[in-house]
């Protein structure tokens, strides 16, 4: 079940962040790395927030969210150095925020990783659990990669061009 939550998690990542950065922009932007609807950043943290999840629900609520926030934070951390090693670019900088640390990661995101971390284990991931995915899964992984497609070849459709790398 783990890969089904990893696939679930890095979709609603790649739709959360490409929300929250188009709110910014005024303007659809479709974020991530890949070509697809598909943030593996979102769908590590997730696993990462499930495997601790035992741990983290005995802690209060207030050290849950902490825990979280600096489990996701230090993934960021890690996988900024991970990317720009092994893809050679830099997907994030953070430098032009305050109490950041050589833009990798800032003190800004590392609260909205605490609220987004207490939101999943205490709401996100139980609705999930909650739904029958064993019977529903090829359903479910059917609409995330035809999304994924549809983001692969929407540019063609809409005629919207994205500068930046494109790892196929």
């Amino acid at each position: 079940m783990i890969i089904v939550y990893f696939s679930i998690y890095c979709f609603l990542g790649y739709w959360l962040e490409s929300f929250y950065i188009s709110i910014f922009k005024k303007q659809w932007y479709s974020s991530g790395l890949l070509k697809g609807p598909f943030i593996p950043l979102y769908g590590f943290g997730a696993c990462l927030l499930i495997l601790c999840q035992p741990v983290l629900i005995t802690l209060p609520a207030f050290l849950t969210c902490l825990t979280g926030g600096i489990l996701i934070t230090l993934l960021e951390l890690l996988s900024s150095y991970y990317i720009e090693k092994i893809f050679h670019t830099r997907c994030w900088n953070y430098s032009h925020h305050r109490f950041h640390y050589q833009g990798r990661i800032c003190m800004s995101y590392f609260l909205l990783w605490c609220l987004l971390s207490g939101f999943f284990i205490y709401h996100i991931h139980p609705y999930f659990l909650s739904l029958s995915l064993h019977h529903d899964t090829f359903y479910l992984l059917s609409l995330i990669y035809i999304s994924f497609i549809l983001k692969a070849y929407g540019e063609r459709v809409f005629l919207s061009h994205k500068k930046g790398i494109k790892i196929h």
